[in-house]
């Protein structure tokens, strides 16, 4: 590899982690927009109800689609956003940068309260699930703007492009699908550690919080969402999304995995180009690159030549994403039911307190590990509702229950009273269940899809 591009990723991805950090964390909770009615959502309903928050809340629109309508809006004093993800199927929330976890829930429930106050007024709701459970009837169309345009093109791309594995049917899937996502600072000296260390908690993570749910294209699925990721365009380099195949034993390996993560976008002129994903080690080696753009109703093609500043639009959708901040992002959680919206968060952020205390753990485990499946294919299986027979399930929930125990104690040493968020999990480890074997329970039992949107609603 070009020693110019190893210290370029060098620079981006790892000295941010060199630097001191005041501990702040940041989270971002996606939510489906759903029609009571159960047909698609309306989206001047959804604008509607935006607009009427951001102006209660006192949030300044902040970007504008191609027909002038606010689809971000920030608030100056907390750095908070509101906007539409992707869709305006889908509205998300983040948060500007935090200390503590108890402030952030405490305004997430003030604005989901006057958001759902409008949307029920117009039948529709608010809801805490990975999947809109009216998937089928959603409008596909992105929201009219450079960035989402590029991505609904790139996605699309899968009825023309090749992968290994094929691809899934749903290009559309951004529309509907909804996620957590929680970003962490991370030093230096713990960044390897902490990548394998929380990677072998992943398959723990599905049994617990798994919540995207399929059932009538993918019955019996727990957590769909990992294969929406891995069988669309983002994941023809199996590198840009899941797990690592082999986690990275020093930050050299981890620049020569990142330097064969796939670049697959950038801007040129005030247009968003997307192309066939290209190694970012490959990518500065070619002499020009053929991508596509949205214009007037079609997509266009044009050539350009690379530029060091594309290592800016260098984006995958790991499990575990170091970022160009500092920060791990932790992107496998699924949407929680809004009244345990931060149990997902709160254990990851208590396990990165105990990083060394985890893998000790781990180390000398054999309920879930040693026998002959990874961390990835363990995940995989229980995504799918698979319990392999080599495990026995008494003792997978006591290391479970045990993991929580030291989250717990990672929450206390914090100092913000945040393991009450952690009550749910523990009855969910108990049952070995989660969000999304609930609701096939209940929809088993015959309960109608409307009682459980209001369940998961619920604050």
């Amino acid at each position: 590899m070009n020693e110019h591009i190893r210290k370029m990723l060098y620079k981006r991805y790892i000295t941010p982690t060199e630097k001191k950090r005041d501990r702040r964390i940041g989270v971002e909770i996606e939510m489906p927009i759903v029609n009571l009615t159960g047909e698609a959502t309306d989206h001047d309903i959804c604008r509607q109800a935006f607009n009427t928050a951001a102006a209660y809340f006192g949030f300044i629109p902040h970007l504008y689609d191609q027909k002038g309508r606010c689809h971000e809006a920030m608030h100056r004093k907390t750095g908070d956003l509101f906007s539409f993800d992707c869709s305006y199927n889908n509205l998300e929330i983040s948060f500007g940068p935090e200390k503590s976890l108890i402030d952030v829930a405490s305004r997430f429930a003030s604005y989901v309260g006057v958001l759902n106050a409008k949307l029920e007024a117009d039948h529709h709701l608010l809801t805490g699930m990975g999947i809109s459970p009216y998937y089928k009837k959603c409008r596909k169309d992105f929201i009219p703007c450079g960035r989402y345009q590029m991505l609904e093109g790139y996605l699309k791309k899968a009825t023309d492009w090749k992968k290994a594995g094929g691809f899934h049917p749903y290009n559309h899937f951004a529309s509907f699908a909804s996620a957590t996502q929680v970003q962490l600072d991370v030093k230096k000296e713990n960044l390897i550690q902490t990548l394998k260390t929380l990677s072998l908690v992943e398959p723990i993570k599905s049994l617990l919080f798994a919540n995207s749910v399929m059932e009538e294209d993918e019955p019996g699925t727990l957590c769909v969402r990992d294969e929406l990721w891995s069988y669309s365009t983002h994941g023809i380099n199996q590198r840009n999304v899941g797990l690592f195949a082999q986690n990275p034993e020093t930050i050299d390996e981890l620049i020569d995995y990142i330097a064969y993560t796939s670049i697959f976008c950038a801007e040129r002129d005030g247009k968003y180009l997307f192309f066939y994903p290209i190694p970012i080690a490959e990518y500065f080696e070619r002499a020009t690159i053929v991508g596509e753009y949205y214009e007037n109703g079609r997509y266009l093609t044009c050539s350009f030549k690379p530029e060091h500043r594309d290592i800016n639009y260098l984006r995958t959708y790991k499990h575990l994403d170091l970022t160009a901040r500092g920060t791990i992002e932790y992107r496998s959680l699924c949407t929680q039911p809004l009244s345990e919206a931060f149990s997902a968060i709160a254990f990851q952020i208590g396990l990165s307190e105990k990083i060394p205390e985890l893998s000790e753990l781990f180390s000398g485990d054999a309920a879930l590990y040693h026998h002959g499946l990874t961390a990835d294919e363990l995940r995989c299986l229980f995504n799918h509702a698979r319990f392999p027979n080599t495990l026995d399930e008494r003792r997978l929930r006591n290391l479970i229950k045990s993991v929580i125990a030291l989250s717990e104690e990672g929450l206390k040493t914090r100092g913000y009273g945040e393991e009450v968020f952690l009550e749910s999990v523990y009855d969910r480890a108990e049952r070995l269940s989660s969000p999304a074997k609930d609701m096939q329970t209940m929809l088993n039992d015959g309960v109608p899809m409307n009682d459980i949107i209001y369940d998961y609603a619920a604050l």
